[in-house]
Formats: C-alpha cells, sequence, structure tokens
C-alpha cells in the first residue's frame, strides 16, 4: 500500500522576478503560510520522498514545508502533462511508501482527479475547483508503476484547502 500526495503550489506572486519568466514567479507571503499549514499536516503523516518541480514557486513551497525528506527537484513537472507526471510516479522506488508531488494546475488536479474517478462527485469537484496550496490524499494498493494505468484508481483520503 502507498500514499500518494499530490500538492499545488503555494500561493504565488502575480509576476515574476523582473527580467525572468513564469517558472521564477515566487511565493507571496500568504504562500509561505500556507505552505508551513500543508507541512504541518504533512509531518503528522511522514513523506519518505518529494518528486518537485523545477519552478521557483515549487521549490519555495518544499522549502516552506519544513519537511526533512529527500526531495528531487524535476524540469520535467514544469508545465507537464498527466503523461509525464505519472511517468515520472512510477519510476520511483518501491522502498518510498509515501510520496509528495509538488507541482502545477492543471496537471496536480487533474491527476488528482484521474486517481480518485471511483467516487465521480467528488472528482468532478476536485477537478474544479484546486486552488494553491490543496493538497490531496490518494492510497494506491498497487505499485508505483501502476499509476501508468489510466484505468487504475486509488482511494481518496482527503482534500485539504486552504
Amino acid at each position: 500500500m502507498h500514499t500518494l500526495f499530490l500538492l499545488r503550489h503555494a500561493q504565488p506572486a502575480h509576476s515574476p522576478v523582473t527580467g525572468s519568466g513564469d517558472s521564477q514567479r515566487p511565493l507571496t507571503a500568504v504562500g509561505r503560510r500556507q505552505a508551513a499549514e500543508v507541512g504541518r499536516s504533512l509531518q503528522l503523516r511522514g513523506v519518505d520522498l518529494t518528486l518537485c518541480s523545477s519552478a521557483l514557486r515549487t521549490r519555495e513551497t518544499f522549502e516552506a514545508t519544513g519537511l526533512s525528506c529527500p526531495v528531487e527537484v524535476l524540469r520535467a513537472l514544469y508545465s507537464c502533462g498527466v503523461d509525464t507526471m505519472r511517468q515520472r510516479i512510477s519510476e520511483v522506488g518501491e522502498e518510498v511508501s509515501t510520496l509528495l508531488v509538488v507541482g502545477h494546475a492543471p496537471t496536480v488536479p487533474a491527476l488528482a482527479a484521474e486517481l480518485s474517478s471511483e467516487d465521480p462527485v467528488r472528482s468532478e469537484e476536485i477537478a474544479r475547483w484546486y486552488p494553491p496550496a490543496t493538497l490531496t490524499e490518494i492510497s494506491l494498493d498497487w505499485p508505483w508503476d501502476g499509476v501508468l494505468d489510466p484505468s487504475r484508481t486509488g482511494v481518496l483520503r482527503g482534500i485539504q484547502r486552504l
């Protein structure tokens, strides 16, 4: 049994640092507080590994959680689709029982909705409303590489919206 946490980055600034692109938008003060609150929830659960987009706002979100687990910063998770996110998750070793993925909309909410589609009402809600700093917990009773099969769903354990 595995636990997958999907986290959309916390509230970012509306514009990037001068002279840089969208990937360099930092968190706001509110975003840092949001991430710290999410971190308190995650610290109670324990996280073995984090996969994090290379964007500044996702890296700052992870840092503000205060988690001390290993983190892999992946450029592939910035501006990716669901298939790429599934691929990266599938590459996680079986020794990891609890995985956190910090990424962006629309990919994070789309994957959360797909993996929790055994509950169509909740799945549709997830796809429609996934503001910054939303955290979804999904239990998977199969190996990480099973995430490549789009017909498999997990069990939605919770959604935390700030």
